[in-house]
């Protein structure tokens, strides 16, 4: 770090005590209106307190409320829809919406839905989840037989899992055309699930998912993705983090892989309340 760029963070830094100094100097002279001093010395708390020095203490601690309040506003950046990045051959939008309400869809696009381990459970059925809600838009007569059709799909790929129950984490199935909509729909094994730990996931987990769907679509001529928030749901990472580090994921990956030319992320509108979108200003 050079000698300015110290400078600006101690400046900064500095600036952020600023209230705190402030409601300490008041609740001093908020204090001390109650102090009064003779010849026999100091009394605590006197008979006729200094109103000035109220007045003045109270307006101190209100003042420093108030520019406490300003400076964690500005720390906090709202979400806003349709917030483009651009890195790499790769052009990324936010999107404030289901992902199953995306739109102008062609046989270039793919959807990325994610799913766990066992690649059998009952998020398909969970309208709060992206697979449940697209499932229920676009596929609802399917999902009674769904995870039967999914295990045989999974074998007709010579996609085995590991012990009996568990595929690989970070598996990649492209699901046939009969589930398509135009669009490709994938399925991506983004969290692990195990009997004693339920569902969870890590950085390098979805790393390495963001990285086989890229792979697996290299020569598929998909160039547009539709992404939900991954990591966010029953994997449990906070929605900030998990945006953030979604989108690392895909900056990293691109710069390997460049049929990715662009991607959506689709952020549901409570969702979106919840996100301190200030770390975007690092890309």
């Amino acid at each position: 770090m050079s000698l300015k760029d110290e400078a600006k963070d101690i400046f900064a830094k500095t600036i952020e005590q600023v209230p705190n100094l402030i409601i300490f100097l008041g609740c001093i002279s908020f204090g001390s209106s109650y102090i009064s001093y003779d010849a026999t010395g100091f009394h605590f708390p006197t008979a006729n307190p200094k109103i000035p020095f109220i007045i003045f203490g109270v307006g101190l601690i209100v003042v420093g409320i108030l520019i406490h309040i300003v400076l964690r506003e500005k720390k906090t950046k709202k979400l806003k829809d349709e917030t483009v990045l651009k890195f790499n051959s790769t052009t990324l939008t936010i999107k404030i919406a289901s992902i199953q309400d995306a739109d102008n869809l062609n046989n270039n696009c793919a959807f990325i839905l994610p799913a766990n381990t066992t690649f059998v459970d009952d998020c398909v059925t969970d309208t709060k989840s992206a697979l449940g809600a697209f499932f229920s838009k676009y596929h609802q007569d399917k999902i009674p037989e769904f995870n039967e059709a999914l295990k045989q799909i999974l074998s007709s790929k010579h996609i085995l899992p590991v012990n009996g129950i568990y595929y690989e984490p970070s598996t990649v199935l492209i699901l046939p055309e009969e589930y398509s909509i135009q669009a490709k729909v994938i399925l991506v094994a983004s969290a692990e699930k195990s009997p004693d730990r339920g569902f969870q996931t890590d950085p390098s987990l979805i790393s390495n998912s963001i990285r086989n769907v890229f792979s697996e679509t290299a020569d598929k001529r998909i160039n547009t993705f539709f992404f939900p928030v991954i990591g966010s749901g029953h994997a449990g990472m906070e929605i900030t983090e998990a945006l953030n580090l979604l989108i690392l994921c895909i900056k990293f990956h691109s710069k390997t892989f460049h049929h990715p030319k662009n991607v959506f992320i689709f952020v549901r509108d409570t969702d979106s309340r919840k996100i301190n979108a200030s770390f975007l200003n690092s890309f």
